[in-house]
This record gives structure tokens, C-alpha cells and sequence, in this order.
């Protein structure tokens, strides 16, 4: 019996190896190491640090190739070039079936909505709610936090602290305000079970954990699956009775926030017999749609602002030459507003550079084959999923000079102007093609009046006796390790 056990367990083994190679060597599968079965490459992965493991593979195997996420293959994007032509089209616009976005999102939301049909759909919605949620109250509701972190900022005298916390709170009462017209203090006890069952879903929703590559693992007692769909029934309390109090409270013609935007969207649908946008404004359309523009856009600012404090610290040239032009353009009592951009054109380097070296959306969001396709020789079949390395593409030596240092000059001419953004192609970080980011106009305004309402008033320093790593870790997105800075205030 043990012999015929043994048997059958080489034989399934040599037959899983010779499947491999077949994919390789006549499907032209984009190559890559080979994998365990049930397991595939998911011990070669460092969770810490996916981009380094996946850009050391890229080595050996090249700027595209693949690899099994337990059972299933994943085809790796190394370099600007792969990712641009292979999400050109809608031939890899999918998105692909990852167990914690069925749980959390299923087709309901337009960042993983798999049919390109319904995603035009969505996206048209939420584009244009964007866009209301833009032009009525941004800058000044980006404005209110701004004062709120000058005050929490002043309060700490020259005492070391972690900026964490305060600009969390500022950057997701940003999002909150646009999404449902409502900022929170610390000790409100609904931002405790926000912050809560946020932070649940960040720990699964990479596309590289176990619960998205060895989904079978749900059926066994664990606590990540447990954990996940606890974090998702409370975020669903919690955006439903938003939804509600809206509907409740909602009075036409007057568009207070993106709930009351889809409601006016959906009224209109109705109105204009459009089945399509009917069926994309149900209630439960909207509130997922509410929970991506939440988590998206209060994770993207609150991330890319630390990032940011932490390299005003570590490069205080660079934190020099901003309050310099900042003194020049607009001195130190007027507010900064959107109107001086155009004259900050270091400030505006400054955030590209700081969006450019911290590449937090490290694999962006994970795309999928509608189709069998062709990428350059390869073939990804349909159904694949496909991760673009941005990590990797914002490091390239053959794309940028000196990528590893920290130089916002790299995006001026000689005269200081901004340079165009044509000249660099390797510049992805709302990644490219069809599935850009679409709230990518909004988190740039953000950054920008933060950065400036913050460097205007504040010099920021590394602490006496502490080290500074900048080299982060990641859960979806690459984020700085806990650091302490000191804030003096400008006189």
C-alpha cells in the first residue's frame, strides 16, 4: 500500500513537472521558476518586500514572465515598456477573481467590476461624482484638515512623535467629507470601528497573501478569512447607514457629497429609462462604490504624506529650496491655493519625485486576461492574472538617472519649469492604460495644498540620535515603518 501511495505521489509530481514545461516550452507561457503543487512559488515571495523578490526573478527570467500563486498563474510586468503594451487595450483590462475582493466588493464596484461593459458603466458614474465632488468643495474641505494638522502639529512643541495617526485622521476626514459630508475627532467611537475594520482588510487584500493565492485555505479554521469577513460586515453597517440618513435628507438640486451625487445620478437613470446606470445605482452598488473611494483614496494621501514627511526630514536641501520658493511666491501668511501652482513649479517636482521614489502602489491593482493574448511573443491566456511591478518600472537604471537618489530637479528644464510629462515613460504611479486610477486628480490636489499649507508653516527633522530607514513594507501598499519626526515651527 505505502509503495503504491509512494507510486502514485511520483507520478502525479513528474506529471505536474512535464505540465509545467509544456506551458513553457509549446503554449509559450512567459517563463519562470518552477513551482510545488497546491503551493506554487508562494515561498520564493517575500510578503515584505514582493517587488525586490519579483524584480529579482525578472533577472533571471526577464521583464515579463510567470509564476504560480498556489494554484494559479500570474503573469509578472517588469518594465515600463511590457506594462504600457500589454494594458494598451482592452485584451488585459479584466480584473481578475481574488477571493478577498469577492468578499469585500464581488462585481459591485468599478475598480474591480470584471466585465468591461459594466466597468464602463461604473466609471462613467463615478467619474462624473468625482468630478461634482471636485468642483464644489475640495480645496476648502482639504483646507479645514490642513489647520487641523498645524494646530495638532504646534501642540507638539519640539517633542519627537509619529505623524501616523494625526495625518490618518486628516487624510481619511478628507475622503469622508467628499464621500458622505461628515469629519470625525479622534475619540469618535464610529472612527475607532473604521480605523478597525480598515486595517483587517489592508492586512488581506494583496493580491500575493494567502488568502488571495491558497484561497482553499478558508475551508480549515483561520483567522485571516475570519477576521476578513468580520472587517466587512461592519464596514457594511457602517456605509449603509450613511446611504440611508442620505436618502433620507437628500433634496434636489442640492449635491452636498458623492452619496447625493449617485442619487441624483440614479434619479436621472430612472427618468431616462437607462437599465444600465439603474442597475449600477442599486443600494449596494453605491455603498461599495462609497468604500473604494474611501479605502483608495484615504489610504493613497494618508500613505504618500508620510512618505513625504519622513523624506522632508531625511533631505532637508530639498525641504530648503520648497520653503524657499514657497517664501518667494506666496510668503508666509497668505494661503496657498490651487491658483499658485502654476508658480510652485519645485513644490510640483517635489510631489512627483515623492510619488516616484516611494512607488507605494509597489504591483498596482492586479489585472486579467479577457482574452487569449499575444505580449511580446507570449502568450497570457484568458482568465490570467497579470501584476504590473511599478516598484520596479520608478527603479529602472535604463529609465531614470540615479533613481535610487531622492532629486526633484529630474522633472525641471534649465529654467526650473516643469518638464513635460511625456519625457518620462517610466512615470506610472496611478499605474496606466484603461484601469488608470481614476481619482487621480483628486489625490493631487490633496497632496499638493497639504504639502504646501504644511512646508509654508513647518520645518520638519529627524530626531537626535535616531536613525532613518527609507525603506518601508508593505501590505497592499509600500508604507514607511514607524518613524518619529520634529516639527519646529517657521518664524
Amino acid at each position: 500500500m505505502l509503495l503504491e501511495v509512494s507510486f502514485c505521489g511520483t507520478a502525479l509530481c513528474a506529471f505536474y513537472y512535464i505540465k509545467e514545461q509544456y506551458d513553457y516550452s509549446v503554449r509559450k507561457l512567459p517563463p519562470g521558476p518552477s513551482s510545488i503543487p497546491f503551493i506554487g512559488n508562494a515561498l520564493s515571495i517575500d510578503l515584505k518586500s514582493p517587488h525586490r523578490s519579483l524584480l529579482e526573478l525578472s533577472k533571471k527570467y526577464g521583464d515579463i514572465f510567470s509564476l504560480k500563486l498556489g494554484t494559479e498563474r500570474v503573469v509578472i510586468l517588469n518594465s515600463a515598456a511590457v506594462i504600457k503594451k500589454a494594458y494598451q487595450g482592452a485584451n488585459i483590462a479584466n480584473r481578475p477573481r481574488l477571493y478577498s475582493l469577492d468578499v469585500l466588493v464581488g462585481d459591485k464596484g468599478f475598480m474591480t467590476c470584471p466585465d468591461q461593459d459594466q466597468w464602463r458603466v461604473h466609471t462613467n458614474l463615478c467619474s462624473r461624482a468625482i468630478r461634482v465632488m471636485s468642483e464644489t468643495s475640495l480645496s476648502t474641505k482639504v483646507m479645514v484638515e490642513v489647520d487641523y494638522l498645524c494646530k495638532q502639529f504646534t501642540n507638539k512643541g519640539s517633542k519627537a512623535f509619529d505623524p501616523k495617526d494625526d495625518l490618518n485622521l486628516a487624510s481619511l476626514n478628507v475622503i469622508c467629507n467628499l464621500v458622505y459630508c461628515q469629519r470625525y475627532e479622534k475619540d469618535d467611537p464610529e472612527l475607532k470601528e473604521i480605523l478597525d475594520y480598515s486595517s483587517e482588510i489592508l492586512k488581506v487584500i494583496s493580491p500575493v497573501h494567502p488568502v488571495n493565492s491558497m484561497p482553499w485555505l478558508r475551508h480549515f479554521s483561520n483567522k485571516w478569512f475570519d477576521a476578513l469577513l468580520k472587517a466587512r460586515d461592519m464596514r457594511d453597517r457602517t456605509l449603509m447607514k450613511k446611504y440611508v440618513e442620505h436618502v433620507a435628507t437628500y433634496k434636489e438640486g442640492h449635491i452636498r457629497d458623492m452619496i447625493d451625487a449617485m442619487l441624483h445620478a440614479s434619479r436621472k437613470a430612472v427618468a431616462d429609462k437607462d437599465d444600465d446606470a439603474i442597475k449600477a445605482l442599486s443600494p449596494e452598488h453605491i455603498v461599495i462604490n462609497m468604500w473604494i473611494m474611501f479605502f483608495a483614496g484615504s489610504d493613497t494621501v494618508m500613505n504618500t504624506l508620510q512618505w513625504a514627511l519622513l523624506y522632508m526630514a531625511a533631505f532637508p536641501k530639498v525641504q530648503a529650496k520648497v520653503h524657499d520658493e514657497l517664501d518667494k511666491v506666496v510668503g508666509r501668511e497668505q494661503r496657498v491655493t490651487i491658483g499658485h501652482k502654476q508658480s510652485l513649479p519645485y513644490l510640483s517636482a517635489t510631489i512627483y519625485e515623492i510619488l516616484r521614489y516611494s512607488s507605494q502602489a509597489v504591483l498596482g491593482l492586479p489585472h486579467s486576461a479577457a482574452e487569449d493574448t499575444q505580449v511580446m511573443g507570449y502568450t497570457i491566456p484568458k482568465g490570467t492574472q497579470v501584476l504590473a511591478n511599478l516598484w520596479a518600472v520608478h527603479h529602472d537604471e535604463s529609465g531614470w538617472e540615479d533613481p535610487q537618489e531622492f532629486r526633484p530637479e529630474r522633472f525641471l528644464d534649465d529654467e526650473g519649469h516643469m518638464r513635460n510629462m511625456s519625457e518620462f515613460p517610466n512615470y506610472m504611479p496611478f499605474s496606466t492604460g484603461r484601469r488608470m486610477c481614476i481619482g487621480r486628480s483628486i489625490a493631487k490636489t490633496e497632496l499638493y495644498l497639504f504639502l504646501a499649507g504644511l512646508l509654508q508653516k513647518f520645518i520638519f527633522d529627524v530626531p537626535v540620535d535616531e536613525e532613518i530607514d527609507l525603506e518601508g513594507e508593505t501590505l497592499i501598499s509600500l508604507i514607511p515603518k514607524p518613524y518619529n519626526i520634529v516639527v519646529y515651527k517657521r518664524v
